[in-house]
């Protein structure tokens, strides 16, 4: 994924939040990587953002930003400690997702919110969109369809699966009150140019095989006013 994308990717967060009116002075991103997304995160917002990781680079800075060293089932932050929570293409390499999603609930506050992204497991074609080569994402995507015929398309398995809509929205619903799909904004988004694609594979339900990933806009309490 281009730093361009990483750009689409914080705006496009930072609308989901604004629509619920969370206006984060304190949000959390869960599987930072090497900080890049996160820097954009924080200018898109103009939060606080705090990234943790298995592994992150101590030397990284930048203003309002921090990176630490934490495992996503058990953070080492006090309950509500965050007003939002963003969590893009993570879940699938967690051991236990549940575990990890309740730790990002116990993160908010009652008017908190949440964005979850992850590989679709019934897509045709995965990859798409993302910042390896076109030879790269052939390979990825030879090896994935090699571990369906082999009856080793699972995350517990070591492959790039990610969940089903379906799946997604189940684990999710054990920690959130309210899980909403925003999978069709975001493609309009991301591809404006095949929005007449995107809205018609939506609308007759090929989505489920088409959409290389899904997307989840979660709320603590549906009703809850702006957080502090």
């Amino acid at each position: 994924m281009s730093n361009g994308n990483f750009g689409f990717e914080a705006n496009f967060y930072q609308q989901l939040m604004s629509e619920v009116g969370v206006k984060p002075k304190r949000m959390l991103v869960i599987g930072c990587g090497a900080g890049v997304e996160v820097a954009h995160l924080a200018d898109a917002t103009g939060s606080i953002v705090v990234g943790i990781d298995l592994e992150v680079d101590p030397r990284w800075k930048k203003p309002n930003v921090l990176l630490l060293r934490a495992d996503a089932q058990k953070l080492p932050f006090r309950d509500g400690a965050f007003d939002c929570v963003y969590c893009y293409h993570v879940l699938e390499h967690v051991p236990q997702p549940p575990k990890a999603i309740a730790e990002a609930r116990r993160m908010l506050p009652e008017a908190g919110a949440g964005y979850f992204g992850t590989p679709n497991k019934t897509r045709f074609v995965g990859y798409i969109g993302g910042r390896a080569t076109t030879w790269e994402k052939i390979v990825w995507n030879l090896i994935d369809w090699g571990r369906r015929l082999q009856g080793r398309w699972s995350n517990e398995q070591g492959a790039h699966a990610g969940f089903s809509r379906g799946e997604l929205t189940k684990l999710l619903s054990a920690s959130f009150e309210r899980v909403e799909s925003v999978d069709l904004p975001y493609y309009l988004g991301k591809y404006p140019k095949l929005a007449g694609f995107w809205r018609a594979m939506f609308q007759m339900g090929l989505a489920r095989f088409v959409a290389p990933s899904v997307y989840f806009r979660t709320r603590c309490r549906p009703d809850a006013a702006s957080p502090r």
